[in-house]
């Protein structure tokens, strides 16, 4: 099975951007002066949304000096918020071309395109030279990525020395078989939860030195539930959407997976 083929199916989707823009007109938002908050019910597809991105990059040291690396940058939120909060510039890469399409569209829409740009490609050999970036961030991207060694070594590679990397996850806290489909994966097959013991392992074997780790189960649950009409990733992935999140977190509550973040050092 190539495995980034089956990803790269897994996030395609036709009309992104039209079903975007119709969630926000519904949401009575002027789709011709959006703002990045404007965007932050659809684009932060991780566990705590905007309050988590703010934290990793609080974490992270992120300012307006950082030349950040978002891997796997999806629709771009995430890239957006770092820009937009802090200043910095922001390169993300990700495999799905319909994703990077609309992470561009939306970027020109809010007027980020001067310090936010998006390249399709593979994180398994980054186009970029050898310490390009200050910080690089990982979020909800590693349980579709098999080759998490060889995208650690990449990142560790394109990071200039003493360089730290975020990498915030869904990750095995606990036995038990996870119920799909879950948002990243329609089947176990093609899903590649691992442990957080095996995080540290493969982040020291690429050459990185673990700075911190915490679970944030309890701050995400914290959060509560959006409120009834309130704008979601739902309006990107369309019917199914719910499913596939209570899946999620039911896993959660069982003491299946929680949302781990570690950063580390380059060594």
């Amino acid at each position: 099975m190539n495995t980034e083929n089956t990803v790269r199916d897994h996030y395609r989707g036709d009309d992104l951007e039209d079903r975007v823009l119709t969630a926000l007109e519904g949401a009575g938002i002027d789709v011709d002066a959006l703002q990045v908050d404007d965007l932050t019910g659809v684009d932060q597809l991780h566990a705590g949304f905007v309050p988590s991105t703010e934290h990793l990059l609080d974490v992270l040291g992120v300012d307006e000096s950082t030349r950040l690396l978002d891997v796997g940058s999806g629709i771009g939120g995430p890239a957006r918020l770092a820009a937009d909060r802090t200043g910095c510039t922001v390169t993300g890469i990700d495999l799905s071309p319909d994703f990077v399409d609309l992470a561009r569209k939306l970027t020109a829409r809010v007027g980020l395109t001067d310090r936010v740009t998006f390249e399709l490609g593979s994180a398994t050999a980054m186009p970029y030279d050898d310490g390009t970036f200050t910080r690089a961030m990982l979020i909800h991207v590693g349980m579709n990525i098999a080759e998490k060694d060889v995208v650690f070594a990449e990142v560790h590679r394109v990071l200039e020395p003493g360089g730290r990397f975020a990498v915030y996850e869904q990750m095995r806290v606990g036995d038990g078989d996870l119920t799909y489909p879950m948002p990243w994966a329609e089947e176990a097959s093609s899903s590649f939860v691992e442990t957080r013991e095996r995080y540290r392992e493969l982040l020291a074997a690429a050459g990185f030195r673990i700075e911190s780790e915490e679970d944030r189960t309890a701050p995400v649950a914290a959060l509560g539930r959006p409120p009834a009409g309130a704008l979601t990733p739902g309006a990107l992935f369309g019917e199914g959407f719910a499913a596939r999140i209570g899946n999620n977190v039911a896993a959660t509550m069982a003491g299946m997976l929680a949302p781990i973040l570690i950063v580390g050092r380059a060594d």
